[in-house]
């Protein structure tokens, strides 16, 4: 009986030493992308030497107050103070965002192991995660997103695999991570709608407070966000970006779950006919969008020689919605942490959309899932990790194709 038990531990142990080969690959081809100056989400390159190393400078040079007033960008000090107190150069900056991006990598690794999923498909996960251009890139290039994305992934994994003290690292955390992507907030509240679900008042609270905090701080010592160099004005709501954010995400999550497949094709064109005019009618409402935008703004372009309202790009988006519209009412509660993040980059991205920005918070709503569905449900699980794999797949793609719009 001991024997056989035994055997069977050691038959649905992952083979570590295959796991160890691929955490090396990692570790290779990250030291060889930094060794010839890869960039793989082509802006990437730009927005570090035209804006980070500047930024990081500043801190440096000026006094610290005048720092926190004059920084021109949108994203917190914190990155900037932990890097000048390692003392880093701009190729230690980059470094650095590289490890941090390999410790998120092991962290995603080791959560799906923990959850039960199969090793072939936690490695294909943590591959996803590694090598999507828009988690690459900005880690190659010292970027502060890099660290924002550890803090999450460090709040959200750490309470299940540690026990004591370290369950309540979310309400350290999370809220650090605004202090480094202030848009970050959104996921936090994310969370906080999970621990809500539970009624986890004792880590919903501090949780809550400390990053409603470390907001009040950014925006009264700044006057606005992001800072005085960027805009003269509070960001407001971009109804065209929310949108596309929200369709991009709701495409992302759910589409390998199973209960879209149940749609029948008169009730897909019922929901598709009532969705759409509405989106016409938001999208209309609101400008532009000055840079990115993904595919819609290629059609926006087009459309504005010929019509005077653009008709595809909200087709597109009612589409998406009446697709996953059961999956969407299955659960409300995730359908409302899209809502929050899609909401956060029609406030944050001053007129822009990008796709490494649906990017930043794609990731920690799927581990939200995953930590929430993955263990109790493992054909949601399965569809999960196919989305992620999917998600990258297509980012690179397009990356790789130089997409102009990214």
């Amino acid at each position: 009986m001991n024997a056989n038990t035994t055997e069977t531990d050691i038959e649905t142990q992952p083979p570590w030493d295959l796991i160890a080969l691929l955490v090396l690959a990692f570790i290779v081809l990250g030291w060889m992308a930094l060794a010839v100056s890869y960039n793989p989400s082509r802006g990437a390159q730009h927005t570090f030497e035209s804006l980070h190393s500047v930024v990081l400078h500043q801190y440096q040079t000026l006094p610290w107050r005048s720092f926190l007033t004059e920084m021109h960008s949108r994203h917190g000090p914190a990155f900037y103070a932990l890097v000048s107190a390692l003392g880093l150069s701009l190729e230690g900056m980059r470094a650095a965002g590289l490890v941090m991006h390999l410790t998120s990598t092991l962290l995603l690794l080791q959560i799906a192991l923990r959850l039960g999923t199969d090793w072939q498909k936690a490695a294909l996960l943590a591959s996803a995660f590694f090598a999507s251009p828009f988690q690459f890139g900005p880690a190659l290039w010292g970027h502060p997103e890099a660290l924002a994305m550890l803090l999450l992934m460090l709040g959200l994994v750490v309470p299940r695999l540690t026990r004591g003290l370290s369950r309540h690292a979310p309400v350290v955390l999370l809220p650090l991570t605004v202090t480094v992507e202030p848009s970050g907030a959104a996921a936090v509240a994310a969370s906080c709608l999970d621990d809500w679900r539970r009624r986890r008042w004792l880590a919903l609270l501090p949780k809550a407070g400390v990053a409603l905090l470390a907001l009040l701080t950014i925006h009264l010592t700044w006057r606005e966000m992001p800072a005085p160099g960027l805009s003269g004005t509070l960001p407001l709501p971009q109804a065209r970006a929310f949108l596309i954010a929200l369709a991009l995400l709701v495409l992302g999550l759910q589409a390998g779950d199973r209960i879209n497949r149940r749609v029948r094709p008169a009730v897909l064109l019922h929901r598709f006919l009532l969705l759409w005019p509405g989106g016409v009618v938001l999208y209309a409402l609101s400008p532009a969008l000055v840079g990115g935008g993904f595919v819609f703004s290629r059609l926006d372009r087009i459309e504005g020689a010929l019509l005077a309202v653009h008709l595809a790009s909200p087709a597109l988006i009612a589409l998406v919605l009446a697709w996953s519209w059961n999956a969407l009412r299955s659960d409300r509660l995730a359908s409302a942490q899209i809502l929050i993040c899609a909401a956060a980059l029609a406030c944050a991205g001053q007129g822009s959309l990008y796709l490494k920005d649906v990017d930043f918070f794609f990731w920690p709503l799927l581990l939200m899932r995953l930590l929430r569905w993955g263990a109790r449900r493992p054909a949601l699980r399965e569809s999960l990790l196919q989305a992620a794999i999917l998600w990258t797949g297509i980012a690179l793609t397009l990356a790789t194709l130089s997409y102009p719009t990214l």
